[in-house]
């Protein structure tokens, strides 16, 4: 049982999205959940627990986690062979599967569309998450240049499935930002 959900945001937070690594031998980012997805997710929710309820043995003596969402709808993700979240796939506009170093190369201020599952979950306690299905990168922050190609908003149309003007890994177009990103 789970809700499927699609829309645009910016990635935010510490970004990394080539190789694990670190203390914790893993890949991250955050993004901000747009306000309608919030409310939808805040409605589906009491359902969502029901369900999870009904699948422990004794569900007045299971707690129940919070939101996966902070008060801002900030979500943060992180995956790798440390982590439950297995790799994620990245696609560019026009449907091909981004490598380790454009991966790599993604910085805070990317834009992309998401797809992710609101489902729930029964141990060790109940809750509900959020689980990203897909990652379309729409234009790519990458240091200090980004990269849309001749994107405009009635391009991206169709949920990974249409190809779309925007960023394409074989051909990038970069240009200069408006804002220096460092992650230190």
């Amino acid at each position: 049982m789970s809700n499927r959900y699609t829309f645009d945001t910016e990635l935010e937070g510490f970004i990394n999205c080539g190789e694990p690594q670190g203390k914790f031998n893993n890949s991250c980012f955050a993004f901000k959940l747009p306000q309608n997805v919030i409310t939808s997710m805040e409605e589906a929710r009491p359902a969502l627990l029901e369900w999870a309820k009904s699948k422990v043995q004794n569900p007045n003596r299971v707690a129940v986690n919070p939101e996966k969402w902070d008060e801002e709808g900030i979500v943060k993700v992180r995956w790798g062979p440390d982590c439950t979240q297995k790799d994620l796939v990245f696609i560019d506009t026009e449907g091909s599967v981004l490598d380790k170093t454009t991966r790599a190369s993604i910085r805070k201020g990317t834009k992309v569309r998401m797809i992710v599952d609101h489902k729930p979950y029964t141990k060790p306690n109940i809750g509900t998450t959020v689980k990203v299905v897909g990652v379309q990168v729409i234009e790519l922050v990458a240091g200090e240049v980004s990269d849309s190609g001749d994107l405009s908003s009635d391009d991206v149309a169709a949920l990974f499935t249409e190809k779309v003007s925007g960023f394409k890994a074989q051909s990038p177009a970069p240009r200069q930002t408006e804002e220096v990103y460092t992650d230190f």
